[in-house]
């Protein structure tokens, strides 16, 4: 006899009878498809609950694929509909998603108006972080990584945009040629280095890395800087950036305090002709791209620095020249380790 349609277990959660609930959830399904049924959004949750590794991979392709195709012309929030295939692929090995998926497809998802779309892409963009080989395949379209950015630091959406820094971050961590992933295929064990291919796509696309400035900067902006809703949106993105260079700096310190594109800097950083020892992000970031007389971005740059020195204490100190050691304290508010006449350092 079979078992009833849902068993209460301890800690409250229920174990689901999957020859019960997945007849269901197709049945479903195809109502919405061929007659506009409203999704059930109760079924849908019990259906990506239910799912685990062990669930069969007949069950996670018929549910991705009916998926996707009610996406094509579903008319009500798919929410409900995204988040189970959401679930649907971060139990599907990339090498495998990527056979039907592409870039492009990617990034029409991404440039969607819908915010539930758009999460659905960054799944599959996270899921890729798994593997230097899906950190490869982002990486080897610099259209796809153009939108990824231009996704992070436009939208006004605070979930997408916290999720695309996730995405960001994590695939720069899996592409570090420092790291070490290891792979599972099948019964197999293996390990893969990271290529470094995110990174040159991020640091060295001249069309890539000028994103990061064109949504960040005050000079030139991609927002209209003379109204005040602009100049709110640019700070916003001021803010992601100083986020995204502070985690970038925990991976790889040189990438962000090395010019790497001098051609992109020069437009946004307007040169004093003081000493500087670093270069590249960090130097734009810290001393060119925010309004000084902004009292909450002047509080954000104070914790970008302690955020820093952090990074700098948990790597090796000596790496860093003193002089660029203390400014960053300076910046951070720390007292100078320095008499007053002695004081050589820099200021950010």
């Amino acid at each position: 006899m079979k078992s009833p349609r849902r068993i209460a277990v301890k800690m409250d959660a229920v174990i689901e009878n999957q020859d019960v609930l997945f007849p269901q959830v197709f049945s479903h399904l195809e109502s919405v498809e061929s007659s506009a049924t409203p999704l059930d959004e109760e079924l849908l949750r019990r259906a990506a609950r239910s799912l685990d590794s062990s669930s069969p991979k007949l069950i996670l392709w018929r549910l991705l694929d009916t998926g996707e195709r009610i996406l094509q012309t579903i008319q009500q929030d798919p929410q409900p509909l995204t988040r189970l295939l959401e679930r649907v692929i971060s139990l599907i090995p990339f090498d495998e998603l990527k056979q039907s998926i592409s870039t492009d497809k990617l990034e029409l998802g991404l440039q969607s108006l819908s915010s539930s779309i758009q999460l659905l892409c960054l799944a599959y963009i996270s899921k890729a972080a798994d593997t230097p080989s899906g950190a490869s395949f982002v990486a080897s379209t610099s259209t796809l990584m153009q939108t990824l950015l231009n996704t992070w630091l436009s939208t006004e959406n605070t979930e997408i945009a916290d999720r695309a820094l996730q995405v960001i971050e994590a695939l720069l961590l899996v592409d570090n040629t420092n790291n070490v992933t290891v792979v599972v295929s099948g019964e197999q064990v293996g390990e893969a280095q990271g290529q470094g291919l995110i990174w040159r796509r991020i640091f060295h696309d001249p069309a890539v890395y000028a994103i990061l400035f064109e949504w960040t900067s005050l000079v030139r902006s991609n927002r209209d800087i003379k109204t005040k809703k602009g100049l709110q949106l640019v700070t916003i993105s001021q803010a992601r950036l100083f986020d995204f260079v502070a985690r970038s700096a925990q991976l790889d310190w040189s990438a962000v305090t090395t010019s790497s594109l001098p051609s992109i800097e020069s437009q946004y950083i307007q040169e004093d002709g003081s000493d500087r020892l670093y270069g590249g992000l960090l130097r734009y970031a810290a001393s060119h791209m925010i309004d000084r007389g902004d009292i909450l971005m002047e509080v954000l740059r104070q914790e970008f620095f302690i955020k820093l020195l952090q990074v700098i204490e948990e790597k090796n100190p000596s790496s860093v020249s003193p002089r660029l050691l203390e400014a960053i304290q300076q910046g951070a508010g720390m007292e100078s380790t320095k008499k007053e006449s002695e004081d050589v350092g820099m200021h950010l």
